[in-house]
C-alpha cells in the first residue's frame, strides 16, 4: 500500500472523529448552539436548543435553520443577514424570533461564525443562541410604562416639573409650559426663580432646602410671573428624589394654579363684612342662641314678624316665646351639637299675643372656649302656606269622600306600580275588599291575553313618555270569572320638578257594554260577509271573487306557486229562461251553484257567480291541468242534475267552460289570466257547448295590426 492511499483513510478518520467530537460538545453544552452545513442544514444541536424549542434530534437534524424563524426573521435573514455574514464571516447580536414546537415564539439572539476548516467540505457555520424572551418582554413592560407614566403626566392638568436641588428645571409638562406661554424644551435648562418675584427669591430657596432635607412630600405656595406681567398664585407639592445612595437627585414638583381660591378667600373676608348688613336687611328674622336658650343676637326683621324690637327679643328666651304646644322639641339637646341643619315648624308668640306660623331652620356654630354650644337659627312668615295646606288637606279629605262612594274603583300606584290606595268600589266590582288589594302589584289580576298592553300602558307612565292613558281589558273576579274594564291612567307629578311620583287611575265595569259591542260587531261581519255573497246562488259576488282574483294573483307572484281559474257558462240559458221562466231559471243556477260547491272543496279555493248564468272557480297552487280536471268534474255534476231543457242541444241543461293557469312568469297581471280563462270558454261554446277547453290548447292570440295606405 502507498502513501497516497494512506493519506485520505488518515484524513477520513480524523474529520470523523473531530465531528464526532464536535457533535459531542454541541450537544452537552450548556448553551444553545447549532451548526449549519453550506446548503444550510442543521447538523448539530445542543440538548438546551432542543429543551428551548420542545423538539428531539431527530426532528431538526438535517432540516433548514430557517425552518425554526418566524417569517418575519426568515425575510430579515434572507435580505439582510445571510450577506453580510458570508461576505463578513461573522454576525454578532442579530435578533430572532424562533419558533417553538408548540407554536410559541421566542425572542433570541444569535452570534454566529463561518468555519472553513477541512472537518467537512465547503463551509460550516457555528452559531450561539441567547433567549431574550423574558428581557424583551421586561422592555417591552417599561417602555409601556414609561409611556403610560409619560402620558399621565402629559395629560394632567396641573403643572409638572423636575428640577435640581438649586432650581434648574430638568423637565416640565405642557401644563406647565403653556401656563407660562412656551414650549417644554424652551423651559428645560432654565432657573425656577426666572419665574418668581425677586422678592420671593429667599423663600423659594429656604423652601426647597426644606424639601432636600425631608422625607416626604413639602407643600407650600407661592406667586409666579407671567409673561403679561401677571402675578398668580401656584400652590405646590415637591418631594426630593433620591438614588440608591440617598443623594438628592432632583426635585419633583407638581403645581395648581390657586389664584382664584386666594382671590375667594380674600373676598370671603370682605362678605363677611357684608354679612351682618345683609343679616340686618333681611325679611327672614336671625337668630344666635344658646343652648340655654337665650339669645344673644336677632336681626331687625324681628321687628315685622312678631312687633319685637331687636333688644327685646334678647330678653325673651325660647320658652317664652313659642307656643305651649310647640315647645318640645327645645328638649332635643342634639340640636346644639349636630352639624346637619334642623328644621322645625311651630308657632311664635307676637307682641300683642297673637301667634303666627314660623319655619326654623338651624344649624350648629362653633362657640369660643368654655362657652355653651350656639346656633344659627333662621326663621321665616309661614303662616299663608300654614293655611293652604290646610286646605288642601281638606280638598284630600272631600276627595277620599267622593272616592269612597263612587261605583268607579279609584286606586293610587307608587313607582313600583305597588297599589297604595283602592276605594271600596272593589268590593262589587271585583269581590275583594280594599285592604286585599293595597300592598300588591297592579297588573296582577289581568287576563293573560291583556296583561301585555297592560303593563306597557304603566310602564309609560311611570317612565314619563305620555301624561295620561287608557285601557280596555278584562280582570279576574273572586269568584274566577273575568269581568271587562276600562282603566283610565294619569300620572303624578312633583310640582317642583315635574318628575313622576306614581299613578292613579280610576276603574269602570264594561261588561254589559262589552256585550252590546261584541253584538254589534258580530252584526256587522255578518253584514260584511252578506255584502260579498251573491243573493240568489250562496256563492261569492262579482265583487268578492275580483278582491281574492288580486290578492291570490299577487300571493302566487311572491311565493313563486302557480293560480288556476275556470269561467263557466250555462248552454242555451237564455232559451231556458223564455221557455221555463225566471223562477225556473233562477232555480236551474242554484242548483248549478250546488254542484259547484260540492265539486270545489279546498278551503282555499272560491267559488262565484260573475255574472247572469256565468260562473267563476279560483284555484290556489293549481294548474292548468288541474283546472281542467276540476272544471270537467263540474261540468259532469251539472249534466247528471239532468235538469230540462227541450231546447238545448241535450235536451238537458249543460255548461261550457274554460280552464286557464297562471305559472312560472306573471307579469301579464291578473287580468290576462282572466282573458284567457274567458277565450278557452268562448272556443268551448263555439265548439259545440257541454265541454271544457285549456287555455294552452289555443292559438297565440294575435295582436292588431296598424292599417296601412292602400
Amino acid at each position: 500500500m502507498n502513501r497516497a492511499a494512506v493519506l485520505p483513510d488518515v484524513e477520513l478518520e480524523r474529520s470523523a472523529r473531530l465531528r464526532t467530537e464536535l457533535e459531542q460538545r454541541s450537544r452537552t453544552t450548556p448553551a444553545m448552539l447549532h451548526s449549519i452545513d453550506a446548503e444550510g442544514r442543521l447538523i448539530s444541536v445542543s440538548d438546551l436548543w432542543l429543551a428551548k424549542l420542545g423538539y428531539t434530534r431527530e426532528e431538526v437534524i438535517g432540516r433548514r435553520s430557517s425552518d425554526f424563524l418566524t417569517p418575519e426573521s426568515r425575510e430579515h435573514a434572507v435580505k439582510n443577514v445571510l450577506p453580510e455574514f458570508f461576505r463578513r464571516g461573522r454576525c454578532e447580536n442579530v435578533e430572532y424570533q424562533m419558533l417553538c414546537k408548540d407554536g410559541r415564539v421566542i425572542d433570541v439572539l444569535l452570534s454566529g461564525i463561518l468555519d472553513n476548516s477541512a472537518i467537512e467540505p465547503g463551509r460550516v457555520s457555528l452559531a450561539v443562541i441567547t433567549d431574550v424572551t423574558v428581557l424583551k418582554v421586561i422592555e417591552r413592560r417599561l417602555a409601556e410604562s414609561e409611556a403610560r407614566y409619560r402620558g399621565l403626566v402629559e395629560d394632567q392638568s396641573e403643572l409638572v416639573s423636575l428640577a435640581t436641588p438649586a432650581g434648574r428645571l430638568l423637565f416640565v409638562n405642557h401644563a406647565y409650559a403653556r401656563h407660562y406661554e412656551r414650549q417644554p424644551d424652551d423651559m428645560v435648562g432654565k432657573s425656577l426663580f426666572d419665574f418668581v418675584p425677586r422678592e420671593a427669591h429667599a423663600a423659594v430657596a429656604e423652601h426647597l432646602r426644606k424639601v432636600c432635607g425631608a422625607d416626604q412630600s413639602v407643600e407650600d405656595e407661592n406667586q409666579v410671573i407671567l409673561p403679561n406681567g401677571e402675578m398668580r398664585w401656584i400652590a405646590w407639592t415637591n418631594r426630593a428624589l433620591r438614588d440608591t445612595e440617598g443623594k438628592v437627585t432632583a426635585v419633583q414638583s407638581v403645581g395648581r394654579d390657586v389664584e382664584k381660591r386666594v382671590v375667594a378667600e380674600r373676598r370671603l373676608k370682605e362678605s363677611e363684612a357684608r354679612y351682618r348688613l345683609l343679616a340686618e336687611i333681611s325679611t327672614d328674622m336671625i337668630l344666635l342662641v344658646r343652648r340655654d336658650g337665650t339669645r344673644f343676637y336677632a336681626s331687625p326683621a324681628c321687628r315685622t314678624l312678631l312687633g319685637y324690637e331687636p333688644e327685646e327679643m334678647l330678653c325673651i328666651s325660647s320658652q317664652e316665646a313659642i307656643h305651649p304646644d310647640d315647645v318640645g322639641f327645645l328638649e332635643d339637646q342634639r340640636a346644639y351639637s349636630d352639624d346637619e341643619a334642623t328644621a322645625f315648624n311651630y308657632r311664635m308668640r307676637r307682641k300683642d299675643g297673637s301667634y303666627v306660623w314660623v319655619e326654623s331652620v338651624s344649624r350648629a356654630i362653633a362657640a369660643e372656649p368654655g362657652h355653651l354650644p350656639q346656633r344659627l337659627v333662621i326663621v321665616r312668615d309661614i303662616e299663608q302656606r300654614v293655611a293652604a295646606e290646610q286646605r288642601l288637606r281638606e280638598s284630600e279629605a272631600r276627595y277620599r269622600l267622593l272616592a269612597e262612594h263612587s261605583t268607579d274603583m279609584v286606586l293610587q300606584l307608587d313607582l313600583n306600580l305597588v297599589r297604595r290606595y283602592v276605594s271600596p268600589a272593589c268590593r262589587e266590582m271585583f269581590g275583594y275588599e280594599p285592604e286585599e288589594l293595597m300592598g300588591d302589584k297592579s297588573g296582577g289580576m289581568a287576563h293573560p291575553e291583556d296583561a301585555g298592553r297592560v303593563a306597557q300602558v304603566l310602564q309609560s307612565l311611570r317612565n314619563g313618555h305620555t301624561d295620561r292613558d287608557a285601557v280596555i281589558a278584562r280582570r279576574r273576579h273572586r269568584d274566577g270569572r273575568w269581568i271587562w274594564v276600562e282603566a283610565q291612567y294619569r300620572a303624578l307629578k312633583d310640582p317642583q320638578t315635574g318628575a313622576v311620583t306614581g299613578i292613579i287611575g280610576t276603574v269602570r265595569d264594561i261588561s254589559a257594554r262589552k256585550v252590546v259591542e261584541d253584538q254589534l260587531a258580530e252584526a256587522n261581519r255578518r253584514l260584511e260577509a252578506l255584502a260579498a255573497q251573491d243573493g240568489l246562488t250562496g256563492l261569492a259576488n262579482r265583487r268578492a271573487f275580483d278582491d281574492a282574483l288580486t290578492r291570490e294573483y299577487n300571493r302566487a307572484k311572491r311565493e313563486g306557486t302557480r293560480l288556476g281559474l275556470i269561467m263557466i257558462d250555462v248552454d242555451w240559458f237564455k232559451a231556458f229562461n223564455d221557455r221555463y221562466g225566471h223562477p225556473a231559471g233562477d232555480e236551474c243556477l242554484r242548483q248549478i251553484s250546488a254542484a259547484i260547491r260540492t265539486t270545489v272543496l279546498r278551503p282555499g279555493d272560491m267559488a262565484a257567480r260573475y255574472g247572469g248564468e256565468e260562473f267563476a272557480a279560483l284555484l290556489p297552487n293549481t294548474d292548468e291541468h288541474g283546472a281542467a280536471t276540476i272544471a270537467e268534474r263540474i261540468r259532469k255534476a251539472v249534466l247528471l242534475l239532468a235538469m230540462e231543457h227541450h231546447t238545448g242541444a241535450n235536451r238537458v241543461v249543460t255548461i261550457s267552460a274554460g280552464a286557464a293557469a297562471a305559472q312560472d312568469s306573471f307579469e301579464e297581471g291578473p287580468d290576462a289570466l282572466l282573458q284567457n280563462a274567458d277565450r278557452a270558454l268562448y272556443r268551448a261554446k263555439d265548439s259545440g257547448r257541454n265541454m271544457v277547453v285549456r287555455a294552452s290548447s289555443l292559438p297565440p292570440k294575435r295582436s292588431a295590426k296598424p292599417l296601412t295606405a292602400a
